[in-house]
């Protein structure tokens, strides 16, 4: 339990650090952020993300004049329902009709106070994280108790696109961009830096507090030996099965829980085959893909990373960005995305590192294949830095380069 009076003091030294503080680089997402109405905006994402430099450049920006808590703060640390009272008196006090909260998930009863305060008429926007939000777009509560209220308008931060990483190193657009924001990363903090030991570090982090502590997960070097390997092996088919198998756990069951666990945390995204069949989606491989590609390449083991991989990982996570589902087909070479959209507009879509004219007959067929499965009219290669039109079978195909089709195409 903390007074209200040392509650108040911390707020108050909160606020007066945030003022010394550069409110971050913008992104995006601001752009289309909705205005703030009788439902609570929740931004979450991977640690690392950019979600509190994002909800400081709100505070300074837009509400400056809001009530704003930082709760992943060490002197608010044990947060209960007892203490959310004391919050309380001194919102009504403050007389101010919007608050801004940094991960307000990590108190216990922030469901039932925000609930108050937005039926009081509080506008209210917090960061939380991506567990919390991906257990929200379910209408499950965090603590697994209970019904969720309708009342969360949830957003998910990606972290950096080609477009804020060019408009955050100062970088011209073209072929060395693209390597470097593929050698670089895309995590916020850590572009500038580049150190491997950076990245260790985030790994490790997000993976004891975001996998291992939230997912309560006992067994901790089995699940860090599946998380290694399976962000190493970024692009690769993977099974529960498969990976009880190589990593010598006892149950498939384990294995599976590890891997939502370890996707959760944010640290790697599953994508099944195209099919409207579920159990055909559930017996074959899911792919996987690393959340970012230095993040990858930083923990990898092997001697050199396979650059084919995180050029696809990397167009992959652009993807993701922009749309709804994505899947891939293992049919006739295979074509690496199905990307669907929210209209229902559906994209088929090759990568193709290597300039190789073996590697791009075998991409043609499984993109043909894809297209003929799914209806549509055009596909497309994407490639380091080569741009051209095949005509087939009444298909169009565009070939282009990386930096095109990462810049907005």
């Amino acid at each position: 339990m903390i007074t209200k009076t040392a509650l108040e003091n911390i707020v108050s030294k909160q606020r007066k650090m945030l003022a010394n503080v550069s409110p971050g680089h913008p992104r995006e997402i601001e752009e289309s952020i909705p205005y703030l109405t009788d439902r609570m905006l929740l931004i979450g994402g991977v640690r690392g993300c950019g979600c509190s430099a994002l909800l400081h450049r709100m505070l300074n920006n837009d509400y400056p004049e809001a009530w704003y808590t930082d709760f992943d703060d060490p002197r608010l640390g044990g947060f209960d329902a007892g203490d959310f009272t004391k919050l309380d008196r001194l919102l009504e006090e403050s007389g101010k009709g919007i608050a801004l909260f940094n991960r307000i998930d990590l108190a216990a009863g922030w469901i039932e106070f925000c609930d108050r305060k937005i039926r009081q008429g509080i506008k209210i926007v917090s960061t939380v994280s991506l567990e919390t939000l991906l257990r929200l777009a379910k209408a499950e509560r965090p603590d697994g108790t209970g019904a969720v209220p309708d009342i969360f308008s949830l957003r998910r931060l990606d972290l950096f696109s080609y477009n804020e990483f060019l408009s955050f190193t100062h970088k011209p657009a073209g072929e060395q961009a693209v390597n470097e924001f593929l050698s670089r990363g895309a995590f916020p903090g850590l572009i500038k830096t580049g150190h491997t030991e950076a990245l260790h570090q985030l790994y490790t982090e997000i993976l004891c507090k975001d996998a291992v502590i939230a997912g309560g997960i006992r067994d901790r070097n089995t699940l860090q030996r599946m998380a290694l390997h399976l962000i190493t092996n970024t692009g690769e088919p993977v099974t529960a099965n498969k990976l009880r198998e190589k990593l010598k756990i006892k149950a498939v069951s384990t294995a599976a829980e590890h891997m939502q666990c370890i996707e959760t945390a944010g640290l790697v995204r599953f994508v099944s085959i195209l099919s409207d069949n579920p159990a055909r989606q559930a017996v074959n491989p899911r792919k996987v893909y690393a959340v970012d590609t230095a993040l990858a390449a930083a923990v990898s083991t092997a001697e050199t990373v396979d650059r084919n991989k995180l050029f696809e990982t990397m167009l992959f996570n652009h993807l993701c960005r922009e749309s709804r589902s994505v899947c891939y087909t293992n049919e006739q070479g295979g074509c690496d995305f199905i990307a669907s959209d929210a209209e229902g507009g559906v994209r088929c879509i090759q990568a193709c590192y290597d300039d190789d004219p073996d590697l791009m007959q075998t991409k043609t067929d499984g993109l043909l294949w894809a297209l003929r499965q799914t209806g549509a009219s055009r596909g497309t290669i994407v490639t380091a830095d080569r741009n051209d039109r095949i005509d087939a079978e009444n298909f169009e195909i565009e070939v282009i380069d990386a930096d095109t089709f990462l810049g907005g195409y």
